[in-house]
């Protein structure tokens, strides 16, 4: 299943302000979406925690973000499609953003052992406090992980596309 997560341009500019705050110390949390079709995401909220986090390793710890989803969710509980849990999203700030081996074998192991059958990771890095590169990499039960596309909500022109959003070439 290619995956696509739709992102609004203030959820960039939460995640914006979040990395800033980060520094040069990885920080992440877990992402909130509303399917809106078979495999297509729209990004409804995030959590983050700020404090978990080294230069090179973040881990996704439930305690931190548990409240934060619960305010999430009760903030998104008109919408008409199924909002829940997608999956995780942390930064790599000193890193390319692509999932390293450790976040790959984390998140395999919990779609193949303790999770939901299917989940994506978002790999975010802040470039000179003004763009955001980014990945989405999907992995679902049984299934090689498998690259997802990321889209920015508004229509843009390819000038602006890079001053506040950029995915880096492969």
């Amino acid at each position: 299943m290619t995956l696509s997560l739709t992102v609004s341009r203030s959820q960039l500019a939460k995640l914006q302000t979040h990395l800033k705050k980060g520094g040069n110390r990885e920080i992440g949390g877990w992402l909130v979406a509303e399917q809106t079709a078979p495999g297509k995401f729209d990004l409804v909220g995030l959590t983050v925690d700020l404090e978990a986090g080294t230069r090179d390793r973040f881990d996704s710890l439930p305690e931190p973000h548990s409240q934060q989803m619960d305010r999430i969710l009760l903030e998104n509980s008109g919408r008409a499609g199924r909002v829940d849990y997608l999956g995780e999203w942390h930064s790599h700030p000193t890193f390319p953003p692509i999932p390293s081996e450790i976040d790959v074998a984390a998140m395999t192991d919990m779609v193949e052992n303790s999770g939901p059958s299917f989940a994506a990771l978002v790999i975010v890095r802040l470039i000179a406090n003004a763009s955001i590169q980014a990945t989405i990499t999907t992995f679902q039960r049984g299934q090689l992980p498998e690259a997802g596309q990321l889209i920015i909500a508004d229509e843009v022109s390819e000038a602006e596309f890079g001053e506040g959003w950029q995915l880096p070439e492969h």
